[in-house]
């Protein structure tokens, strides 16, 4: 079962989002970086009100028999004339614990999971995975326990506490095997979702969840920078903030009430305008800088610092300068979009290998449970057997493509949502991930979809994960071209290289490559290397940055008059 699914959270989750609604309501004008809503659409399912509905009516008759039962189990033990009843050789109170582990056991393990639940909440465990492990198999494990509940009264008090005829006790037995068979088949489940869990865990916990801990702070910092400066004004979102991070459960980040509402943004240039609104009032009057001091009239201290931590060099300086800061805007807005989409898609593919594994543990636990209460014949054996084989006979190379497909997404993992990646040579854009395919964008919007089976003996280079890349221009120059032009040459190129820090890093190389011959004229083949401050993953930014390196190439060969 997937972990972060809002339907089974407990109605506690939907409170807190409609709590923390009215505190991420606009309060001032300054238009801030939402995106497109029906990215939340996609990821954020409401609760059916006719469920909570019949789930409440449910609960409540269980409420009903657990109390009515009770009553009677006391009265039986108690009561001269109740405790001499006796029904099939069972006394009357033997009925009631039966009656009460088959009606009332599931609230009785549901509410002990809860309590459970409650104090890994409220205590430190050295292993953080154990909390969200817990909380995502707490219905399979209420469901085992329950049946652990119901075997054991049936088995204390009914099969080996009445003494009964041979045909009797052959029914009996019959259904002790039935209960134990659902036993079995519980534990399964219960395995089926610790395993599947597990790897949701490990799929999103290290990457995923940080990323989105990470954003939920720098929407916080948008807010209150957007905010008028009240510094006793109580923010809800703080509570989140606050939390350990496996405690901020997705569907509690990607909720509509934490959209960004204020005014939707379909560009970039609205978020660098929405930056210069924000720095405009939270800077100094006249100044270039936001400095530390400005931000303490709006956060307390550690969040200063710790948003002070994404720039760097202001974590030194204590200043952020007015493009860094539209950069940062711009990044978020970016990352949201990112990240709600990398969550779609990892709970899309972890829904539908729990199908598979569900299907696959179902035809399991059917057969076992034939097995254990000797349905099994030999004609149900062949039949069963020549199922399968006719499955394997025509399902057969599906299935060890999608065993291949599934090694590739959930154990290779070589990309995530938006990652921009070189396949075959071409550079593509990740749009979606399934389990069995992957669709890609190209530079033009054409969508190209690859079977995860195919891609898994691709080599395939991911610019989002690669360190700074470096870039390559060739030239030729005129062979008559002097030495001490050349030399200006490089110095000049050295001179643009510093003063574009944010661009590029200062190591670079000139490399004077060959002597050629073109067009009968004798030419020096040159190239410039120089090195990005990031990846590739942002084309047009790098497409930016390498026309401008050219344009200036230009203008230094006509100020050398260099051919």
């Amino acid at each position: 079962m997937e972990p972060p699914h809002p339907s089974d959270t407990s109605a506690s989750a939907s409170k807190d989002a409609v709590e923390l609604e009215p505190s991420m309501s606009p309060v001032s004008s300054v238009p801030l970086p939402a995106l497109e809503d029906e990215d939340d659409e996609d990821v954020w399912e409401t609760v059916n009100p006719k469920s909570q509905v019949m789930s409440g009516r449910f609960i409540l008759a269980q409420l009903v028999m657990f109390v009515c039962i009770t009553v009677l189990l006391i009265a039986s033990l108690t009561i001269r004339n109740l405790r001499n009843i006796v029904i099939w050789h069972v006394h009357l109170w033997g009925w009631c614990l039966l009656m009460w582990a088959i009606f009332c056991g599931k609230l009785a393990t549901d509410w002990s999971i809860a309590l459970l639940v409650f104090l890994i909440d409220k205590t430190y465990l050295p292993e953080k995975k154990v909390f969200y492990l817990l909380f995502a198999s707490k219905n399979s494990a209420a469901v085992f326990a329950w049946l652990c509940l119901v075997i054991l009264a049936w088995v204390l008090l009914i099969n080996h506490g009445v003494k009964c005829s041979r045909h009797t006790t052959k029914i009996l037995n019959r259904v002790t095997r039935a209960l134990l068979s659902c036993l079995i088949g519980a534990a399964l489940w219960l395995i089926k979702s610790v395993l599947i869990t597990s790897l949701a865990v490990s799929f999103q916990h290290k990457k995923f969840f940080n990323r989105m801990h990470d954003y939920f702070f720098q929407h916080y910092v948008i807010r209150q920078l957007s905010r008028p400066v009240v510094p006793s004004l109580k923010v809800d979102i703080e509570k989140l903030i606050k939390m350990k991070l496996d405690k901020v459960f997705p569907w509690k980040i990607i909720n509509p009430a934490y959209s960004l509402r204020d005014k939707e943004m379909t560009d970039g240039q609205e978020a660098k305008d929405a930056a210069k609104k924000i720095f405009k009032d939270v800077a100094q009057s006249g100044s270039q800088f936001i400095e530390k001091d400005d931000l303490l009239r709006f956060m307390p201290k550690e969040r200063v610092e710790k948003f002070l931590a994404f720039f760097p060099r202001a974590k030194e300086t204590g200043k952020i300068g007015k493009s860094l800061f539209k950069s940062w805007l711009v990044n978020v807005r970016r990352e949201r979009k990112s990240v709600i989409r990398a969550f779609s898609d990892k709970k899309t593919c972890i829904d539908k290998l729990d199908k598979l594994a569900s299907a696959l543990f179902l035809v399991v636990i059917i057969i076992l449970g034939l097995l254990l209460t000797g349905l099994l014949t030999t004609p149900v054996q062949i039949f069963i057997s020549s199922q399968l084989l006719l499955l394997e006979f025509i399902f057969g190379n599906a299935a060890k493509d999608l065993f291949e497909a599934i090694v590739f997404v959930f154990v290779k993992h070589p990309f995530d949502v938006s990652d921009r990646c070189l396949v075959d040579g071409d550079e593509l854009e990740v749009e979606e991930m399934n389990i069995v395919t992957t669709v890609f964008l190209t530079k033009d919007g054409e969508k190209k979809s690859y079977p995860n089976s195919v891609l898994a003996s691709k080599p395939i280079s991911n610019y989002s994960r690669s360190e700074n890349m470096s870039e390559s221009l060739e030239f030729v120059v005129d062979f008559s071209t002097s030495v001490e032009s050349l030399e200006a040459l490089t110095n000049k190129i050295r001179e643009y290289i510093e003063r574009k820090p944010k661009h590029w890093h200062r190591d670079h190389s000139v490399e004077f490559k060959e002597i050629a011959e073109v067009d009968k004229s004798k030419v020096l083949k040159m190239a410039l290397h120089v090195t990005h401050t990031w990846n590739f993953q942002e084309a047009k930014e790098r497409t930016k940055r390498r026309s401008e390196l050219v344009l200036e190439l230009k203008k230094i060969f006509e100020e050398l008059h260099l051919k």
